[in-house]
């Protein structure tokens, strides 16, 4: 079901992350907010590890019922057509498939929770929300930021624009992928956005991995394989670390984001 995005009811320019602040200062944190995005990520580190210790609830069971794996194929419109071709074109198969998983993740994770986003709009956002990832040899006119998340959140709404979709649908999009770097991004910033980072975490570092059932996992990983992803993931963030300073990916960087990387539940 579509849900559509008709009123603009995300993050404002407080929101560290947010498209408006990326808009402001090129996704480049200041010495405050480097504190504060430290913080952040301590205490969401914490809570992962402690929501990981315990044993699957009877609550998150239920929910698992919920899930239907064979039901969470890309909504069938023109726009997310283009998008797949752009993704495609655009990106290494290994990164597609990253991306084609976050939004499998993503879809399942809104079943799982009873979430009933505007599907066009969290596919856009999970297909495109590392397309500025990888280093271009050839700067695009217009975008002047230090933070691929913040680049690539620019980039997909003058592309979706040029779809013809409306600046809200298309803004809801930008500060989507603006905000997945954050460590955690609350519901009230929009159910796409939220979704995104879960769904990007889970797959990138394992966060909440145990969330999602076996079987579902398994079908997903089925379609989408990770193989060699790990080694090509740390890679390309550890390139963006070094070419982007005082972003949010360099203080993950920093704080052991490779480590993350190649030790999550996915590589055990």
């Amino acid at each position: 079901m579509t849900t559509p995005v008709d009123s603009p009811r995300r993050s404002d320019s407080s929101m560290l992350g947010s498209a408006a602040w990326g808009h402001a200062n090129g996704g480049r944190l200041t010495l405050a907010q480097q504190w504060r995005f430290a913080i952040q990520t301590v205490v969401a580190q914490l809570r992962l590890r402690w929501l990981g210790r315990g044993a699957v609830s009877d609550d998150m069971r239920q929910r698992w019922s919920r899930l239907e794996p064979d039901r969470i194929e890309l909504p069938d419109t023109p726009t997310v057509t283009r998008v797949l071709e752009l993704v495609r074109q655009s990106m290494p198969v290994w990164l597609c498939r990253h991306s084609l998983r976050t939004w499998a993740w993503a879809a399942l994770l809104a079943q799982r929770d009873a979430l009933k986003p505007d599907t066009e709009v969290l596919a856009a956002t999970c297909l495109l929300h590392d397309i500025a990832l990888l280093p271009s040899d050839r700067p695009r006119a217009g975008v002047r930021c230090a933070c691929f998340a913040v680049q690539g959140g620019q980039r997909a709404r003058r592309f979706l624009q040029e779809q013809g979709w409306s600046e809200c649908r298309a803004h809801a999009v930008e500060d989507a992928i603006c905000l997945h770097m954050n460590p955690d991004v609350p519901l009230c910033a929009g159910i796409e956005a939220h979704l995104l980072q879960q769904a990007a975490a889970m797959d990138v570092i394992g966060a909440r991995v145990n969330g999602i059932d076996a079987s579902s996992r398994h079908a997903v990983l089925i379609r989408y394989p990770r193989t060699g992803f790990a080694q090509r993931m740390s890679e390309a963030m550890r390139l963006q670390a070094e070419r982007a300073p005082e972003t949010r990916t360099r203080m993950l960087w920093r704080m052991g984001f490779e480590r993350a990387i190649r030790r999550s539940a996915w590589e055990r």
